[in-house]
């Protein structure tokens, strides 16, 4: 009797964890506050297609990153090139002003971030799984979204 009673606890437990991981998956944020730090673009959606972070053993460029910073700058690489530029939040709505940068012979991958950043609106952060931190920026505009992966 006691063996069926611990069995049936285990099981509760586990249904618990099981619940409150997938609860925690869909969490979103849009605290202007822990957009600070780097982020690597893994997926860009526009126009209903979506592009993939292309295959690091045969890339051959640096990878499309950007940095948020508490004082409202911004910094990051392109394929071959470096940008800055700023932010400015108010709840989940974003502005970005674009950076000078040279944008000669740099990758399509690079172009995707370059083509749209400037038609960004919105934002997202998702947490990944149970951690407590977010993971996940989506970088959102009227065709589509920029979708990164926190680096630091």
């Amino acid at each position: 009797m006691k063996c069926i009673h611990l069995k049936t606890s285990i099981l509760l437990l586990l249904l618990q964890l099981v619940f409150i991981t997938m609860s925690c998956m869909d969490d979103v944020d849009t605290n202007p506050k822990n957009l600070i730090g780097r982020w690597r673009m893994e997926k860009v959606i526009d126009k209903g297609k979506t592009y993939s972070k292309p295959d690091s053993k045969n890339w051959r460029y640096k990878d499309v990153e950007i940095e948020f910073m508490a004082d409202g700058n911004i910094e990051g690489t392109l394929s071959y090139d470096t940008f800055t530029g700023d932010y400015k939040t108010v709840e989940d709505s974003i502005a970005f002003t674009y950076w000078p940068s040279n944008k000669v012979g740099d990758s399509e991958w690079a172009y995707l971030l370059d083509g749209v950043i400037r038609s960004v609106n919105r934002f997202s952060l998702r947490k990944n799984a149970i951690n407590l931190k977010y993971k996940e920026l989506r970088l959102i505009h009227q065709d589509g979204e920029l979708v990164f992966d926190r680096v630091k």
